[in-house]
């Protein structure tokens, strides 16, 4: 699942003294974080200045020039900046329809067409992860379903990608509380949840399944090709040029006949590669065409 802002509303939290920010730096900061990120924050001033404001106290930055300069002067100071701006906040089976498409749909019909394979094998990648928990529902999806189909022969690897190390350190960890799973049904808790006091622990038989990396989406990188993609809540975040070359990636990167989750009533930019659409009731999901050849980066 991808990550929104953390940006809370007018009445919470702590206020803290803004600082001198013209509306010109707040531009040239939002271009930063683009152009190293993607991330494209669209997000009331106000709001803005004050989430920069607690960052800065906590990283000891004296004023909006310092910053710039650090940002400038470090990946890893926007990576920071990052963690601090976007809100990670996730569940087990949190987007419900597209769980719902992918256990009815794409995995009964990856199992069939893969079925007469020597080395049968799905490789899917949740694309925006944050704390784990959409890597963790996929392989128990997985799971559940190989289980029903026999799992004799088949290799499952999810890799789950965050822009966050330290969202990617929390799913690594794979301890969550108990209020984190709700949408996780009972026999399911016992089956790959160890309970540990009042949190529960991912089983190995689960996590050995995904492997987190640290990955920018706004740029390119060497994947391999897959049979199914999660980028939920990501393409809203870009701009609309990085929204279109992201789109564009995907499609490389998918299987043909590999499936492509997003969102619940995101739009696909309109892109120069073909997406079959289907439909699992309202949500409306992505196919790469069997025959699809992807013209990009190629």
């Amino acid at each position: 699942m991808g990550t929104g802002l953390n940006f809370g509303g007018a009445g919470g939290g702590p206020k803290y003294n803004r600082p001198l920010v013209l509306e010109h730096e707040l531009t040239e900061l939002r271009l930063l974080l683009e152009r190293q990120a993607g991330v494209l924050l669209d997000c009331p001033q106000d709001l803005f200045t004050d989430q920069l404001a607690q960052y800065m106290e906590k990283r000891k930055v004296g004023s909006f020039a310092d910053l710039m300069g650090r940002l400038q002067a470090s990946e890893s100071e926007c990576e920071a900046l990052l963690e601090h701006l976007l809100d990670g906040e996730t569940a087990f089976f949190g987007h419900r329809d597209a769980f719902s498409a992918f256990e009815r749909q794409g995995l009964p019909e990856l199992y069939i067409r893969k079925a007469s394979q020597t080395n049968r094998s799905l490789r899917v990648w949740s694309a925006g992860c944050s704390t784990g928990e959409e890597a963790y529902s996929i392989a128990i999806s997985i799971c559940e379903a190989t289980y029903c189909h026999g799992s004799a022969n088949w290799t499952i690897h999810i890799l789950a990608s965050d822009i966050r190390q330290e969202a990617l350190t929390f799913a690594e960890r794979g301890l969550y509380p108990a209020a984190a799973l709700e949408r996780v049904s009972r026999p399911q808790a016992q089956t790959y949840f160890a309970r540990v006091g009042q949190h529960f622990l991912v089983k190995p038989r689960l996590r050995n399944l995904v492997t987190f990396t640290q990955m920018n989406l706004s740029r390119p990188a060497h994947l391999g090709r897959f049979d199914c993609i999660f980028c939920m809540g990501i393409l809203p975040q870009f701009s609309m040029s990085q929204r279109i070359a992201l789109a564009q990636r995907l499609h490389l990167y998918l299987e043909p006949g590999g499936y492509l989750f997003l969102g619940q009533g995101e739009k696909m930019p309109t892109v120069d590669v073909t997406f079959q659409t289907q439909n699992e009731a309202d949500y409306v999901f992505f196919r790469k065409p069997m025959t699809a050849a992807a013209r990009v980066g190629r």
